[in-house]
């Protein structure tokens, strides 16, 4: 199950919450409801993005709310403006008047619940509509590269194993070739192979030629050549780097398991979701492993090997 479609769900949830709660209730529904925003790391990595790169301070916040109860309009220079202001604003009033009396607020004045839907609507939907945004962004890659893995895994295991193993050098390479065919037929424009940023060159930049790149870093693993978890951390390494040179939000690592073990990722809430995900430095960092080792029956495999991957062992 997609993190990142759970995650959207949960959001309109929360907000239903929010709008259906009666006007004594509205208080402690908005505070549960931005407890739930701010215990997912990856929205509230996207949030303190957006509010660093859109930063109000509480001068500021103070003179807007002046000019606001005196009539004034707002405009914003995009929807991510728009968005950070609205969360800043939100966390700035319930600082200087507390869950209880926002909707006592005489900007937001109205009849009946308008008030609360007037806040809703003002300053919580457009931070809403920014965290989806975000979010399927996110999700339409992983499930291209979902897909892709059942793809390899289900189909094109015993070709690319054959490739592999009658290689002598430029291993990855072929991973990476068959992944920017399946990207390129998927409709992903220009999926280059090592455009060169200012860290190197990166596997694979899909989209170069749009605001929204796709960054992929490909990684082999294979005990046989020495490519264990060392290359792990490298790729990571990388994908942090690359995901900085592009200005991007997202980075994905593709690893490709040419080994008898089992990798397992055990991440910090974690939730046993497709793929794993890694938040650092307000990133968001997805591990899909795709298992290409052409094996024996799973009657005679016998004991299984796992490769343990935490948090400590990348950061």
């Amino acid at each position: 199950m997609y993190l990142t479609h759970n995650l959207r769900a949960n959001i309109q949830e929360w907000k239903n919450r929010l709008a259906r709660a009666s006007f004594g209730q509205f208080g402690a529904q908005m505070k549960y409801f931005l407890a739930k925003i701010e215990q997912e790391k990856l929205l509230a990595g996207m949030l303190a993005e957006l509010s660093t790169k859109y930063q109000y301070n509480d001068d500021a916040l103070q003179e807007i709310e002046q000019g606001l109860e005196q009539g004034d309009d707002l405009s914003f220079e995009n929807d991510a403006q728009h968005a950070a202001f609205g969360y800043q604003f939100l966390k700035y009033l319930i600082k200087e008047n507390g869950y209880e009396s926002l909707n006592l607020l005489m900007m937001f004045h109205g009849s009946g619940n308008e008030t609360q839907n007037n806040i809703i609507e003002q300053l919580i939907t457009p931070f809403i509509y920014y965290l989806h945004d975000k979010l399927d962004n996110s999700n339409s890659t992983i499930y291209l590269l979902e897909k892709y893995k059942m793809r390899t895994e289900w189909f094109m295991k015993k070709k690319l194993s054959t490739l592999y193993y009658a290689a002598t050098a430029n291993y990855e390479q072929i991973f990476e070739d068959d992944l920017r065919l399946y990207l390129f037929d998927q409709g992903i424009d220009y999926p280059f192979s090592t455009p060169k940023s200012t860290s190197g060159r990166t596997d694979i930049v899909g989209e170069i030629h749009t605001d929204n790149p796709i960054v992929i870093e490909v990684k082999i693993v294979d005990k046989a050549k020495n490519y264990g978890k060392n290359r792990i951390k490298e790729g990571f390494a990388q994908i942090v780097k690359y995901t900085g040179d592009y200005n991007k939000d997202f980075g994905y690592l593709v690893i490709f398991n040419m080994d008898e073990a089992e990798i397992s990722f055990e991440f910090p809430d974690a939730n046993h979701r497709f793929p794993p995900v890694l938040s650092y430095n307000n990133k968001h960092f997805y591990f899909i492993v795709i298992n290409c080792l052409e094996t024996a029956s799973a009657s005679k495999i016998g004991k299984i090997e796992t490769l343990s991957v935490t948090e400590g062992d990348l950061i």
